[in-house]
């Protein structure tokens, strides 16, 4: 069994096609949606984005779940965030988490997010975010330890690095995702496929990922 993290990258369904297979899946976005079903039908895991990194847009989000809502092989669905708040994110998430009903939610982790104050028994999975340094310390391995104790699923994202994505293959993580991987598709994302199927280089610490 395969214990490195799938890769999803915002690519729209034709592009996926081309990758479909052992370590590639689908991010969705309010920007890049579309055949979402198509994607499930063939069997490509997808999730979906809220786009709060770049510019949270309430209208187009929820014209995003209405397309989205009943595609299959959904991995989870990410509840709108505010980016290095957590406090900001929780309350966001009590707002928006009647708009989630029917999806797998995932709650996005913040710099300073206390244990307890993580909505647990509402949330399917875990989108950890926050700003490198937090990212790669000890406080998201004990939130990631807590989710999968409970079963959630767990994802990290910006991970556009080999070392970073070791990282996250030694800590457990089940999907990963990274700019470089979308962006720069054909340069990045063969080798990036390759590190799915392969032995980590090396073991990490958190001070050196």
């Amino acid at each position: 069994m395969n214990d490195r993290p799938l890769i999803l990258v915002h690519t729209a369904h034709a592009t996926a096609l081309e990758h479909a297979g052992p370590g590639f899946g689908r991010l969705l976005s309010p920007k890049n949606y579309s055949r979402a079903a198509d994607s499930g039908e063939w069997g490509i895991p997808w999730a979906a984005d809220n786009g709060a990194f770049a510019d949270f847009d309430p209208r187009t989000y929820r014209v995003m779940l209405q397309a989205i809502r009943g595609a299959l092989a959904c991995l989870f669905v990410t509840a709108p965030d505010a980016v290095g708040d957590w406090e900001r994110t929780r309350r966001m998430w009590d707002v928006w988490r009647p708009d989630l009903d029917g999806f797998p939610r995932a709650y996005v982790l913040q710099d300073g997010q206390p244990m307890d104050d993580v909505p647990w028994r509402d949330l399917s999975a875990v989108f950890v975010g926050g700003t490198t340094e937090w990212k790669l310390g000890p406080d998201v391995v004990k939130l990631v330890r807590r989710a999968q104790w409970q079963g959630a699923w767990v994802h990290m994202g910006r991970v556009n690095s080999r070392r970073r994505f070791d990282y996250a293959a030694q800590l457990g993580v089940d999907s990963v995702d990274g700019s470089s991987f979308s962006q720069f598709r054909r340069r990045y994302l063969p080798d990036a496929l390759r590190w799915h199927r392969s032995p980590l280089q090396q073991r990490l610490t958190l001070e050196d990922a």
